[in-house]
């Protein structure tokens, strides 16, 4: 979405214009979604944190700085509504691995479960890092935004956030090898 017609949107939101707010809404709720999605598990709980989200999103509109893009503080409030929820003890549950689909003889659906597989086993991997890393790695390397939006998201330096992402990579690869490793050469 375009600057201009975003800051629209979000001036006549924060004026009360509900239908102007829906069309921000809806303009972002994927990403909001995707991003809830890679902290929880449970598409549910994805989106309840989404719902809360965009409830404080409202409330808070009129506090809203323009120097920033929508989407970053956006990422920012469903970040921390997702470490939030991840200090629950229904959340911090290891949860195992989904099972493997069959055995599918087209090459394209062996392909998609093997990606659905490796997602998985990140999005596994990743419930294990330090609630920081876990955010740092989410918004950087999973939802692809710039340094600098990671940076205002979390309030965080440039230097903490590289940080924090070097030892989430560590981590993720460290696990990923270890996985990989288990799996006898015949069926990888």
């Amino acid at each position: 979405m375009e600057k201009e017609i975003e800051f629209n949107l979000i001036e006549r939101s924060a004026n009360g214009n509900t239908e102007a707010f829906r069309v921000l809404v809806e303009a972002n709720q994927g990403f909001a979604i995707s991003l809830a999605s890679r902290f929880v598990r449970d598409v549910t709980d994805a989106e309840d944190i989404v719902q809360e989200a965009f409830i404080r999103v409202w409330k808070n509109l009129n506090r809203y700085d323009f120097n920033f893009r929508f989407k970053t503080w956006l990422g920012k409030i469903v970040t921390n509504l997702c470490l939030d929820a991840g200090k629950s003890a229904k959340l911090r549950q290891t949860r195992p691995l989904d099972d493997a689909a069959p055995h599918q003889a087209n090459e394209n659906a062996t392909n998609e479960l093997e990606q659905e597989e490796l997602r998985s086993i990140i999005l596994h991997l990743a419930r294990q890092l330090t609630p920081r890393q876990q955010a740092v790695f989410v918004l950087r390397d999973l939802e692809q935004l710039e340094p600098d939006e990671v940076c205002k998201a979390l309030d965080m330096s440039n230097g903490n956030m590289k940080s924090n992402l070097y030892y989430a990579r560590v981590h993720i690869k460290a696990g990923l090898e270890k996985f990989y490793e288990t799996i006898p050469q015949n069926k990888r």
